[in-house]
């Protein structure tokens, strides 16, 4: 089968990791079928597991900023704002020696208060154009169904390495990237 669209580039993005147990999982399904993906992690867990995080960027996956503790940043001041964006850039940084140049915010919320300081901090945002829902825990078919009814050449997957359990997400990637790989997809890092 044929895949849709004038491009046959699609990117796989992981949010809320890195993850002790899943992080090192995803990693080696990406390393199996010799694909690259982008991390969007969160500053804390970057701080809690720098190993990961540099592992992500030794297997050339890019390793992105999604904010220091994940919280709706549209509902606070700016200085913390800030705070939140500006120390997982240098968590990430600290980690595995170079600055994102990404970030995507957390639940996909932004404002002019989160656009403006995220540009003024040198970063460009990036939201998703198939939302697995992987989050919700909707079963293996579901997330593979999900990517696999939608996608089209310049999609951007949007999946989860943490922040809870993602048993389904892991069994699903192995099927997706398979199938993409068959219809001429190729896999690139934002």
């Amino acid at each position: 089968m044929a895949h849709r669209g004038v491009s046959s580039s699609i990117a796989l993005t992981f949010d809320d990791g890195p993850d002790p147990t899943y992080t090192p999982l995803v990693l080696n399904i990406l390393a199996h079928y010799g694909v690259h993906a982008t991390f969007f992690c969160v500053g804390e867990q970057v701080q809690a597991y720098p190993d990961l995080a540099l592992q992500e960027s030794q297997q050339s996956n890019a390793v992105e900023n999604h904010s220091w503790s994940h919280v709706n940043l549209t509902v606070l001041p700016p200085d913390i704002v800030r705070e939140q964006i500006q120390s997982t850039s240098i968590e990430i940084k600290q980690a595995t020696g170079i600055t994102p140049e990404l970030f995507r915010p957390p639940y996909g919320s932004k404002n002019e208060n989160v656009n403006n300081i995220a540009r003024e901090l040198g970063l460009t945002q990036i939201l998703w154009s198939i939302d697995t829902q992987d989050w919700q825990q909707p079963g293996v078919d579901q997330i593979v169904k999900t990517v696999l009814t939608k996608i089209k050449g310049g999609d951007i997957i949007l999946m989860h390495d943490g922040g809870g359990n993602r048993a389904e997400t892991v069994q699903a990637l192995a099927l997706i990237i398979s199938e993409l790989q068959q219809q001429g997809f190729t896999f690139i890092v934002l």
